[in-house]
């Protein structure tokens, strides 16, 4: 269940043919049905539970099936070692109640959106066909945030254009369309388009983010600062949350924007 490291192929018409060798399958609950109904694609692991924790908890617990997929492995980060932040990432996976958390192999700082990086996107995506994406801000302090968040919706698009083809296990994938893409809200302030309550989840979001120990506050960890690693950062992150949920009149929430208009059946699904 850990680190299990799985090959796929990938053929895209008219330009190459290659092999992706390096994905690390870090948790998986149940393989026999991939189907998810949200998948939520970060830069690095620790972004989703900081930013949707208490959202991807939410839905786990109304009965939606959630997964994880990390487009790094977090291998230029200040603290921790990329073993390390593996374990951090299944335990944290674990206590979300995630079907499955992979991570990719892109350069952690340098990834950009060359055709062979959106084409082991497009591959998850289709995989695992989510009618939901969460992904990053695309705007925030962190570039690689920014980069993530432009080409989940790239690889969003083109995972539904049936003449790139992609090929796992000795199969041709199926175009996928997905119905919507959300961004988190993640360091810089913004007006989120939606905010989701998330007052019943807040503890245990706090426990999975704290499932990172190389990344948050120790007292006697000798590692370098950084701004998620000071004492108060827990603080600001829960004033956040309390501070959206005070916009919709319940304790906490997490905020989230989306490029097309948010539409809802009826007002009684608003809160």
């Amino acid at each position: 269940m850990l680190l299990a490291e799985k090959p796929f192929g990938v053929r895209a018409k008219g330009l190459f043919v290659f092999n992706l060798s390096s994905l690390h399958l870090l948790y998986y609950f149940n393989h026999k049905d991939m189907k998810l109904d949200i998948l939520a694609i970060a830069a690095h692991p620790d972004d989703v539970e900081v930013a949707a924790g208490g959202t991807l908890l939410r839905h786990v617990a109304l009965g939606r099936k959630v997964g994880l997929l990390d487009l790094t492995k977090s291998e230029r980060s200040t603290r921790g070692t990329v073993p390390q932040r593996s374990q951090e990432a299944h335990r944290a996976a674990e206590l979300l109640g995630a079907t499955i958390r992979e991570q990719l192999d892109l350069p952690d700082g340098f990834f950009t959106a060359d055709e062979a990086s959106l084409l082991k996107i497009i591959m998850q995506i289709r995989k695992y066909q989510p009618d939901i994406i969460l992904a990053n801000a695309p705007d925030d302090r962190h570039p690689d945030h920014q980069r993530a968040a432009a080409m989940v919706v790239q690889a969003a698009f083109l995972a539904n254009l049936v003449k790139i083809e992609t090929i796992e296990n000795g199969q041709i994938q199926p175009a996928w369309r997905t119905r919507a893409i959300y961004h988190y809200v993640q360091d810089r302030t913004c007006q989120p388009d939606l905010v989701i309550d998330i007052t019943p989840y807040i503890d245990k979001k706090f426990e999975a983010i704290k499932a990172y120990q190389s990344q948050f506050y120790q007292p006697d960890c000798t590692d370098p600062e950084t701004p998620i690693s000071c004492p108060s950062f827990f603080e600001a992150l829960r004033g956040r949350n309390a501070m959206l949920g005070r916009q919709i009149g319940v304790e906490y929430a997490e905020g989230f924007t989306v490029a097309r208009t948010v539409g809802v059946r009826d007002l009684f699904d608003l809160v």
